[in-house]
């Protein structure tokens, strides 16, 4: 059991504990812009303060249609960066690392626009997903390097890509959900 309390290095980040906080989506953005908030402050910083070794952030959507809901967390514009820097500092200051999980949720987005690799709705309460094309698919990849780059501006120490779920990537990775017969589907 003392392992539990002693530090731990995976990939050059030295983590202070073997505890973990898991991603759990908070869908807190209250002016649904993506932004951090006072909540996610108080939410991430207080279990800092409970001496969390390694926080991950929720799953925080790499484009505005790539979200779960519209009050999701977001990594998708340059303007997001400042409020995340202001909560990794938070919960440096507390000496907790932090990750961040950086997510697309492809055809069980709630919010306008929803795309996916084949035009298949996730159930009857869910729209049906526009097929990607090609240059969407490029886009989207972009965007994924693109968050990874403002995450690292905003001090995150872990990133996390986001492939489970029923997501985009999970929906790539099944023939029930990727129904493609070019280079993104098919057999290859």
């Amino acid at each position: 059991m003392s392992r539990l309390f002693e530090p731990i290095t995976i990939g050059g980040v030295t983590i202070p504990n073997r505890i973990a906080m898991s991603p759990m989506c908070m869908y807190a953005c209250d002016d649904e812009d993506g932004k951090v908030t006072e909540w996610h402050l108080v939410h991430y910083a207080s279990r800092a303060v409970g001496q969390v070794g390694l926080i991950i952030v929720e799953a925080t959507a790499v484009t505005p249609e790539g979200r779960i809901s519209a009050r999701d967390l977001g990594i998708w514009s340059d303007d997001q960066i400042a409020g995340l820097r202001k909560l990794t500092d938070l919960v440096h200051s507390h000496g907790s690392k932090i990750a961040i999980q950086l997510a697309h949720a492809g055809r069980k987005a709630t919010v306008p626009g929803a795309i996916a690799p084949s035009a298949i709705a996730f159930s009857e309460e869910y729209a049906v997903p526009e097929e990607m094309s090609q240059e969407q698919i490029r886009r989207t990849v972009k965007a994924f390097a693109e968050a990874a780059r403002r995450a690292k501006e905003a001090g995150f120490d872990i990133v996390e890509i986001h492939g489970a779920h029923g997501y985009l990537i999970n929906e790539f990775l099944s023939p029930l959900t990727n129904q493609r017969m070019d280079m993104y589907g098919g057999s290859t």
